[in-house]
């Protein structure tokens, strides 16, 4: 069995080039391509990933879980894949068909067909997204290596190819292909490894009730995460779209950060589930939360300290519309952080799949009439605040049914959040006085390196309950 702490290191690694990669390309993209341009290529990948998500069907995060149940046997392991793919191909299919008619009978979506034409094709291949069989056969090495090297060819692509507004079609065309490229390399990664599929619905039908209940799970999760954007795009304009689109990124791009221990934890906690290891999952469960804690925290104050100047700094002037919806957004990173250690890796990961659907649900209801209240009136701002109360509602219910429905019980957990706000009270002071010294970019550098340091060392003398474990990894790095 692959080293968590290994496992955690290459998902760190996969995270990070998710937040580097994109910072790359904003600052140019956004330019070159304005707030519209912006707005319209993100309604079009929100509105694709509606449809991928119905072809998925739950599968990747099922896929996860029944595979690291099966890996001891590759005969069940080749079955399992064989099914969950047959499942995807039908679903793709008919999902397909839907799409591509709803690009010419809806006008909004008509006036701009070949940007939405291209964007589907990422839906096309949709059953080819097998990340969830390497995350449950722990093979994080596999996808962080792969992913690596596909971002790559995209950012040199983008700044090859898109050089004016009217290259929009290009932009959506590339950021497709990373996908499609990914995925028939997985395709590929999985014939070498020995597993032949074999599409056929036989026994399919046992999948059904799981996946659905995760699939209604998924749908739920994207109304609060997604159909901000969709209901902007229709309720409003696409600079709106832009502004959100944005402060969203910037928000979702450094919560991957956070969230990296969940793929890695999923399949562990499934399996000391089946073994019933409570205090092994306990212990897993105390680690996330105090290396989510120390992460979460201090990213949300900084990003509210320094949204301002980093949005006119990093996308131009012309988005000082996203300065305020940043700032909101930013307290996703916490909720969500929370939430993936609450639903992902104890709900889920234990099985508990019917609560973690009520949770969504709740939050999902939540979101949807709030949008209705306030997208009209306030556009970006108004998608922001639904989404980040959606988030922490949804915190609350999976909180309470983890205490309800399983044994996971985290002791010294406010003891950690305390500690992290206390370290994160020296930023507004350092911003502040910095301000009177530098700006623009020095500004946002040194006042990151100086509030990350103080931090720091206010945690390590705080005894915050993730420095021992951070500093451990790093030592064990350092001697290999």
């Amino acid at each position: 069995m692959a080293s968590i702490a290994k496992n955690f290191g290459y998902n760190i690694l996969l995270n990070v080039s998710r937040v580097i990669f994109p910072l790359i390309t904003a600052p140019y993209v956004s330019r070159v391509l304005e707030p519209d341009g912006i707005g319209l290529f993100g309604f079009s990948h929100t509105y694709v990933n509606y449809f991928v998500l119905v072809a998925l069907l739950g599968i990747p995060t099922y896929g996860i879980r029944e595979v690291a149940k099966s890996k001891s046997s590759k005969e069940e392991v080749e079955k399992l894949v064989s099914q969950l793919m047959s499942i995807s191909f039908i679903c793709t299919a008919i999902v397909s068909l839907f799409y591509i008619g709803s690009i010419f009978l809806i006008p909004k979506l008509a006036e701009n067909y070949i940007i939405f034409f291209i964007a589907g094709t990422v839906l096309y291949l949709a059953p080819f997204q097998i990340d969830w069989f390497f995350q449950g056969i722990e093979r994080f090495d596999f996808i962080t290596v792969r992913s690596l090297i596909v971002r790559i060819i995209s950012i040199g692509c983008i700044f090859i190819f898109v050089k004016t507004k009217e290259d929009l079609p290009l932009y959506v065309g590339i950021s497709a292909l990373g996908t499609v490229i990914g995925n028939v390399w997985n395709y590929i990664a999985l014939y070498r490894y020995g597993i032949r599929v074999k599409i056929s619905i036989k026994n399919t039908y046992r999948h059904l009730k799981p996946l659905l209940i995760l699939f209604s799970s998924s749908i739920a999760i994207s109304i609060y995460i997604v159909l901000d954007t969709i209901m902007l795009g229709f309720m409003s304009d696409y600079n709106q779209v832009g502004y959100y689109t944005n402060a969203s990124y910037i928000s979702r791009t450094l919560l991957v950060l956070v969230t990296s221990l969940s793929a890695v934890a999923i399949p562990r906690i499934s399996d000391l589930t089946k073994n019933e290891k409570t205090e092994e999952i306990n212990l897993l469960i105390r680690k996330s939360f105090s290396i989510i804690s120390f992460l979460a925290i201090p990213m949300t104050v900084g990003i509210i300290c320094l949204s301002s100047e980093f949005t006119i700094l990093f996308f131009g002037e012309q988005y000082g519309g996203t300065i305020i919806p940043m700032a909101i957004m930013s307290g996703i990173i916490i909720a969500v952080g929370f939430n993936n250690l609450t639903g992902v890796q104890v709900l889920i990961g234990m099985g508990r799949d019917k609560p973690f659907l009520w949770a969504v649900i709740i939050g999902a209801v939540l979101n949807f009439f709030m949008n209705l209240m306030l997208i009209h009136e306030y556009g970006a701002i108004g998608a922001s605040i639904s989404s980040v109360t959606a988030e922490f509602v949804i915190l609350g219910v999976t909180a309470y049914f983890v205490i309800r429905y399983t044994p996971v019980r985290i002791k010294g957990i406010r003891g950690d959040i305390f500690k992290s706000i206390i370290g994160c009270i020296i930023f507004y002071p350092v911003c502040c006085l910095l301000h009177n010294f530098v700006d623009g970019w020095k500004y946002l550098i040194i006042a990151t390196i100086i509030s990350g340091i103080f931090y720091i060392l206010l945690e390590i003398l705080l005894k915050h309950g993730s420095v021992p474990l951070i500093l451990s990894l790093i030592k064990s790095r350092i001697r290999k």
